[in-house]
């Protein structure tokens, strides 16, 4: 009898954790201050550094940076906490590239390749792009 009740407990709660998890964005913490979401598939940020709007190709990360590959998506401006000197150089139908410093809670770009490439060597950033499968590859939309 008490065994029935044990696992009736140990069922009960797996269905409960199993509804929660299914139901919950699904989130990659970078920091308290960053974090990845793959519902929007975008990355928020605090106040003060604001966000990287959709679309996301890349990210990789460790614990003092994060670096990111963006296609933007112009549908999407002003709906998200970006600097107001957001300045895409090339137009929106390029790759774009962002360097979020997680120490100092400041967020660089949208930059294009050469200009990423000096300042990862600058701040002696190691992380490699690896065409991460967690990004939502499908909703990359080339604009014609």
């Amino acid at each position: 009898m008490k065994i029935k009740f044990i696992l009736s407990i140990f069922f009960c709660a797996f269905i409960i954790w199993f509804i929660h998890s299914a139901f919950q964005p699904y989130t990659v913490k970078f920091s308290k201050d960053f974090y990845y979401d793959y519902e929007t598939n975008s990355i928020f940020g605090n106040e003060k550094a604001g966000d990287i709007p959709p679309e996301i190709v890349d990210f990789s990360y460790n614990k003092n940076f994060v670096v990111v590959k963006q296609k933007p998506r112009s549908e999407y401006f002003g709906m998200y906490n970006c600097p107001e000197d957001l300045n895409y150089k090339n137009g929106i139908d390029e790759i774009y590239y962002w360097i979020i410093s997680l120490k100092e809670k400041k967020v660089h770009g949208p930059m294009l390749l050469e200009e990423y490439n000096i300042l990862c060597k600058e701040k002696n950033i190691q992380l490699k792009f690896e065409n991460n499968k967690s990004v939502k590859k499908n909703t990359i939309k080339t604009q014609k």
